[in-house]
């Protein structure tokens, strides 16, 4: 009886067992595939495409993307409220063109058509206009006034490349271009190429631009600035602190006069960045708020400017002290 039913036993094993499939015999041979695909680099079987053998009933047709015109215009506002000394790329005037400060709003806006000539190419307008707070000076008898458009494109992530146009009418320009041609306006106009960086993730951001001013000044000017973000400097349950340090320095060849070549300015500017865990300012909100210092020195030109005119219109040392606010639509 045991060895029966171990025999048993063994015969229901070997039932329960599969017996392997049949290698064919011969060449493999595969039906026609096809890899026509959209812009997603899926075949189009895989995209829902069942018009054929092969398609996918029980999936929904993936619509490529297109290459079609945003239309999403951004605004960008930038209200200097305060700043104690009125500069130029870092170079500040003396006490007598203006000794109480300045304030600025500045409007930038990039229309809804991104896509120009089918080439992610945006175009944007901006303009600022500005008081000095001096009446009595030369400076200040006349508003700050300043209308631009550029187009350009970001050519790398963060990295955005620009060619506009400018014309400025007031201020340091201004006071300079009347004095080059004694006439009784206080315009100039020039064209400007400039990349800008910000990595909001890693901290970095930065700009360079050159200039060619083509009426009232002549010449080049050019201005750098590197900076680095830290984030969470201070932080507390309801409120964070982000500083931005950066540097920066404008050279130009001839803008300000006949001979006046080489080094305008340089500058460190410490800015204060508070944001709300609640979203209401600063960071990715719409509004923000940001006081600064600034330590600005001239360089070798400010002495050839006054070899010029006969006397000194430019601060050797300035630190200035600024409040600005901005928008976001």
């Amino acid at each position: 009886m045991m060895k029966k039913a171990f025999f048993c036993m063994g015969v229901g094993i070997a039932a329960a067992v599969e017996t392997p499939p049949t290698i064919p015999e011969g060449d493999i041979t595969y039906d026609d595939v096809s890899y026509q695909s959209g812009s997603s680099g899926l075949p189009a079987d895989f995209l829902g495409d069942n018009s054929g053998a092969g398609g996918y009933d029980a999936m929904e047709a993936v619509t490529p993307p297109s290459s079609q015109a945003s239309s999403s215009p951004r605004t960008d506002i930038n209200l200097v409220m305060y700043a104690s000394d009125y500069q130029v790329r870092g170079m500040g005037v003396t006490n007598d063109l203006s000794q109480y400060g300045t304030s600025s709003l500045y409007l930038s806006h990039i229309l809804a058509n991104r896509n120009m000539f089918n080439k992610g190419i945006q175009q944007r307008v901006h303009g600022l206009a500005g008081v000095i707070w001096d009446a009595a000076c030369p400076l200040g008898d006349v508003m700050q006034f300043q209308l631009g458009y550029a187009i350009g494109k970001e050519v790398l992530p963060n990295f955005t490349v620009e060619l506009g146009y400018n014309f400025r009418r007031g201020g340091l320009e201004g006071y300079m271009a009347k004095w080059h041609d004694d006439s009784s306006h206080r315009g100039e106009q020039d064209i400007v190429l400039s990349a800008s960086y910000n990595d909001y993730q890693k901290g970095f951001f930065g700009h360079a631009e050159m200039g060619v001013g083509f009426y009232g000044l002549t010449g080049y000017f050019m201005d750098f600035e590197v900076g680095y973000r830290f984030a969470d400097v201070v932080k507390s349950s309801r409120m964070g602190e982000d500083v931005e340090i950066s540097f920066g320095a404008a050279p130009s060849f001839s803008y300000w006069g006949t001979g006046v070549e080489g080094l305008d300015a340089c500058r460190l500017k410490i800015a204060l960045v508070p944001y709300s865990h609640a979203g209401t300012f600063g960071r990715d909100a719409r509004t923000r708020i940001k006081p600064w210092i600034q330590l600005a020195w001239t360089g070798n030109n400010a002495r050839k400017i006054t070899r010029n005119i006969g006397y000194t219109p430019v601060d050797h040392f300035q630190f200035t002290l600024g409040l600005d606010v901005g928008w976001r639509f």
